[in-house]
């Protein structure tokens, strides 16, 4: 999640989008020039509220806070009534953007991604920004992690998969989320 340049949360990866050949930075684009790029099948970047529109009374959305003052921007939305009917979770590998949330919409589940970390920092890290979730991403996922996690109270996300295999071995390991982008990966085998 990034802001455009008139400060509407986007929903894309990073914080540039190549067209044709050319990089332009998220925050260089109003959200209406960005919904206009040519992505491919009609598509455009999207605006948050445009996503949390679609999933209403349907899934839940995690919103991964990627930019500078996204969670404040997500606390804002938020607090407009943006995400009524939407259960929403948002973290991020930046604690301070977690942080940011925490000020700005307290009520909200936050939780911290972790790129390979010893469990005693993901602790740490996770009581300092008031965090509901811990996510390590990254593999090994093993169950003295998801024990020593669980143990602290957390809920605990598994690494984003797609693999249906994978995602039943991080079931069997007492995860409480999966983190993926095909839903189809929860279908019995």
């Amino acid at each position: 999640m990034h802001l455009s340049r008139d400060g509407e949360l986007v929903v894309v990866h990073d914080g540039e989008v190549r067209v044709n050949g050319v990089t332009s930075p998220v925050a260089s684009l109003v959200a209406a020039e960005l919904a206009r790029l040519p992505l491919g099948l009609g598509q455009g970047v999207p605006r948050l509220g445009e996503v949390l529109a679609l999933a209403r009374g349907r899934i839940g959305v995690y919103v991964e806070l990627k930019g500078p003052r996204t969670g404040a921007a997500l606390g804002r939305l938020m607090a407009s009534g943006g995400a009524v009917g939407v259960e929403v979770i948002s973290g991020s590998f930046e604690p301070s953007l977690v942080d940011e949330l925490r000020a700005a919409a307290p009520a909200v589940p936050r939780s911290v991604l972790f790129r390979p970390t010893e469990t005693a920092a993901m602790l740490a890290t996770c009581a300092a920004v008031g965090a509901t979730y811990a996510h390590p991403c990254f593999r090994p996922l093993t169950p003295a992690i998801v024990d020593a996690l669980h143990a602290a109270g957390l809920l605990v996300m598994a690494p984003h998969t797609n693999d249906p295999e994978e995602a039943r071995a991080f079931a069997g390991l007492g995860i409480d989320v999966l983190a993926s982008d095909d839903p189809r990966v929860l279908r019995p085998p």
